[in-house]
C-alpha cells in the first residue's frame, strides 16, 4: 500500500514534463556510441554507424545554443563501439569497447576540452569489456560488469583512480555478471539495474552499491513485467531518470521513468512521442536528460537528439497542517505534534534508501536518534496503511 500511494503521488507531479526535439546530430545515424556532459556543452561519439563502420568521430553540442560542432576524432585505429565513458573537471575519457575483426580494447583514453586533443592513459589490466557500466565518484571510478571477447559477461568490479592513473579490482558483484545493464550515481549511492546475464536473460533487479564498504544490497525489482537491456539510467539532482531499451520479447520502448530514493518508488513520465529505441547516447546536465541516436525496432539507426526537463524537485509529500518535526537540524531527539489523533507510525531512512529506524507513536510524541551518525536522513510518516508524509531532516 505504501508504494501504490507513492506512486500515485510521485505521477501526478510529473504530469506537466514534455520533451522537446533538438537538432540532430550532424553525422551518420548510430547506436552503441557514448555521451557526456561537461560545463555547457554535451559531447556524443563513437558506436556502430550505418552502413556497419565504427565511429571514432566526436561532436559537441551546445547546450543554449542548440547547435553542433565537431572536435577531435579519437585517434586511428580507435573505432568502437559498446565503450564505457566517465568525466572529471574538463575531461572525458573513453575505456575499452568493441573495434574491428572482434577486437575488444582494454586502452583508456583522456580527452581534454581546453586543448581539443587525446592522451593515452593506462588501460584497464585483464580482460576488454564491451558494454560495462560505470559509476562515478568523484576521483574514483567504479566499473561494473561488461562482456569478454570470450563472451562471457563478467561479475569483476574494477577501480579506477584518476589522480594517480591507477587501477585496483574490487568484490565482484555478487549477483551474477551483467553487460549492457544500466548504472549511475545518486547522493553517493551507486545504482545498478537491468542487462544481460551469461544466460542471456534480461534481468530486472535494481541493486545499491556502498563504495565505502564495497558491497552492493539488492533495492527492488522494476515494478514492470519484462527486465530490459540497453536502457539510459542517469541522475538528476534529485532522482534517477530510466529511459528505452528492449526485452526479451524484442519490444523496443519508449517510456521514460522516474526513481525516488527517499520513498523507493518509481513513477512513469511522459513517453517519447517517437519510436522506442536502444543502445542511444545519454547525458544530463542538471534537470535536463538529452538521448541522442540509437536504433529501433526495425533496424534502423538514428540521428535524432531528444531532451525531457527533469523534476527539478520532490517536495515533501505532507501538509502542514496535520504534523510539525522538530528540531531540525536534530542532535538526539526528534518530536512530534500531530494535529488530529492517529495511529502514527515513523520509518526513519538514509540517502540509500536503508531502513533504519521504525517506530510506533503509541505512548510518546518522540523519537531517539542518538544512535544515528551524522548526514542526511528521511522521516516517512504513516496513520495506520495511509502515508501522511515526508520529511528530510539532518543530523549534526
Amino acid at each position: 500500500m505504501k508504494l501504490l500511494i507513492t506512486f500515485i503521488f510521485l505521477s501526478n507531479a510529473f504530469l506537466g514534463q514534455t520533451w522537446t526535439q533538438l537538432a540532430d546530430l550532424p553525422a551518420t545515424e548510430r547506436d552503441d556510441g557514448v555521451a557526456v556532459h561537461i560545463n555547457n556543452k554535451a559531447y556524443f561519439g563513437t558506436g556502430l554507424l550505418a552502413g556497419f563502420t565504427l565511429g571514432r568521430d566526436f561532436y559537441a553540442y551546445d547546450l543554449s545554443a542548440n547547435t553542433w560542432s565537431a572536435i577531435a576524432s579519437m585517434p586511428t585505429g580507435s573505432e568502437r563501439q559498446y565503450a564505457t565513458v566517465f568525466t572529471h573537471l574538463n575531461s572525458f575519457y573513453v575505456l575499452s569497447g568493441a573495434g574491428y575483426s572482434n577486437a575488444v580494447f582494454t586502452d583508456l583514453q583522456r580527452y581534454d576540452v581546453a586543448t581539443d586533443s587525446w592522451t593515452a592513459l593506462t588501460g584497464k589490466p585483464g580482460n576488454g569489456l564491451i558494454g560495462a557500466s560505470c559509476l562515478e565518484y568523484g576521483n574514483k571510478i567504479i566499473i561494473v560488469g561488461g562482456k569478454f571477447q570470450s563472451g562471457v559477461v563478467s561479475d569483476e568490479v574494477w577501480e579506477y583512480t584518476i589522480s594517480s592513473n591507477t587501477w585496483v579490482q574490487k568484490n565482484n558483484f555478487p549477483f551474477g555478471g551483467r553487460w549492457r545493464a544500466s548504472a549511475s550515481v545518486l547522493n553517493g549511492v551507486g545504482y545498478l539495474m537491468f542487462g544481460k546475464d551469461n544466460n542471456q536473460s534480461f534481468r530486472k533487479e535494481m541493486y545499491s552499491y556502498n563504495y565505502t564498504t564495497d558491497t552492493w544490497t539488492k533495492v527492488m525489482d522494476f515494478p514492470q513485467p519484462k527486465g530490459r537491456a540497453y536502457s539510459a539510467l542517469k541522475a538528476s539532482t534529485t532522482q534517477l531518470v530510466l529511459f528505452a531499451g528492449y526485452d526479451t520479447l524484442n519490444t523496443y520502448y519508449n517510456d521514460v521513468w522516474y526513481y525516488n530514493p527517499f520513498l523507493v518508488a518509481w513513477s512513469a513520465g511522459p513517453n517519447l512521442p517517437a519510436a522506442g529505441r536502444k543502445g542511444g547516447m545519454s547525458c544530463i546536465a542538471g534537470d535536463k536528460f538529452y538521448y541522442s541516436c540509437g536504433i529501433n525496432v526495425s533496424d534502423v539507426r538514428l540521428k535524432e537528439t531528444w531532451m525531457i526537463d527533469v523534476p527539478v524537485e520532490i517536495k515533501e509529500n505532507y501538509d502542514n497542517n496535520i504534523f510539525v518535526v522538530y528540531p531540525n537540524p536534530i542532535n538526539d531527539k526528534i518530536y512530534f505534534n500531530f494535529s488530529r489523533q492517529g495511529n502514527y507510525t515513523i520509518e526513519l531512512m538514509d540517502v540509500s534508501s536503508k531502513l533504519i529506524l521504525k517506530q510506533t507513536l503509541s505512548n510518546s510524541n518522540r523519537m531517539d536518534v542518538s544512535v544515528l551518525e551524522k548526514g542526511i536522513y528521511f522521516l516517512i510518516i504513516f496513520d495506520g496503511i495511509e502515508q501522511v508524509g515526508v520529511k528530510k531532516i539532518i543530523k549534526e
